[in-house]
């Protein structure tokens, strides 16, 4: 039986203009029109949030920042009107580097006030603090993404090595890992450590989560004739290799020819309201050092589906 159709994400990717390319993945904004709950998959990326609270006349009333590191599993939060929120997606394997921040350190967790003062900046942060407007923080945001990757710099041998083994992996995808340290003239031991150093996710995870957005990717594409050529052409072992994945990593099974529930990644502010697509959900629990766990997904009830498709590393 097919779901009903659901609501487009009032989700917009704005142009990067001067913005590094090859740094930064998106630069984006999202505001609901009304309350919903949104579902989180995890992409191996990392996100500086902007997060708005509107006054009635539509002005800024206050700003409050966050950044999220990368997630190897699902969550979902809910939204609350009105908040207006942009934020800056950095490629996988710069958010570490661009925001001066271990991405390991940051896995499943939200980075909120103080602390993201202290990754920026006090100039950065302060900027975009002192927002009234929603083209101003837009400016501030895009000022501030400029700024983290100059300061990244170029990339040290470890990133530099990470990031040559990802686009191999773009290039090859589904190819084993024998046949990448082969390719790239690399032990497996020390892509293990880069990896983990540079995108904050261990080997294994990371190849699991590109390949599950890939085969999502092929299904929002019509690309995925039959569940068992979507496995082969996702680089899974088989179809009950797939499904598994499907359910450890989204919550849900492909199913075809209906379409895989495919949502975008969201934000939560702490006591604010709707978290835009790009980035990731957190609780309200304060975690150690500034750090909030997000919140598991619930096992009952679909996701909502998302009118964009995915983010997908390499597609």
């Amino acid at each position: 039986m097919q779901r009903p159709p659901q609501e487009p994400l009032p989700y917009e990717e704005l142009p990067l203009d001067s913005l590094d390319p090859e740094r930064v993945e998106a630069l984006w904004c999202y505001r609901p029109a009304a309350p919903r709950r949104q579902t989180v998959l995890p992409d191996g990326r990392m996100d500086l949030v902007a997060h708005a609270v509107l006054d009635g006349s539509g002005r800024i009333a206050t700003v409050r920042l966050a950044i999220a590191g990368p997630a190897d599993r699902p969550g979902t939060v809910a939204h609350r009107a009105p908040v207006w929120s942009a934020g800056v997606r950095f490629r996988l394997g710069w958010g570490g580097a661009c925001l001066a921040l271990d991405p390991a350190a940051l896995l499943n967790q939200v980075l909120t006030g103080a602390a993201v003062e202290r990754a920026l900046g006090n100039d950065l942060a302060s900027a975009l603090l002192a927002a009234t407007d929603t083209p101003g923080l837009q400016a501030a945001l895009v000022q501030a993404a400029h700024r983290l990757s100059q300061r990244a710099g170029p990339p040290g041998p470890a990133q530099a090595r990470a990031l040559q083994a990802l686009r191999w992996w773009r290039m090859h995808p589904g190819a084993p890992l024998q046949a990448m340290c082969s390719a790239l003239a690399m032990s497996e031991r020390t892509l293990r450590r880069d990896m983990l150093a540079t995108v904050g996710l261990p080997l294994r995870s990371l190849a699991g989560i590109l390949r599950f957005q890939r085969a999502m990717a092929l299904v929002q594409a019509g690309r995925a004739p039959s569940l068992t050529g979507l496995a082969h052409d996702a680089g899974y072992a088989d179809q009950a290799h797939m499904t598994r994945q499907f359910r450890r990593l989204g919550g849900f099974t492909p199913a075809l020819p209906e379409a895989v529930p495919v949502v975008e990644a969201v934000w939560q502010a702490p006591s604010a309201g709707p978290a835009p697509p790009g980035a990731h959900a957190e609780t309200r629990e304060a975690g150690p050092h500034n750090l909030r766990p997000r919140r598991p997904a619930p096992k009952a009830g679909p996701p909502a589906l998302s009118a964009r498709p995915p983010r997908v590393a390499g597609l």
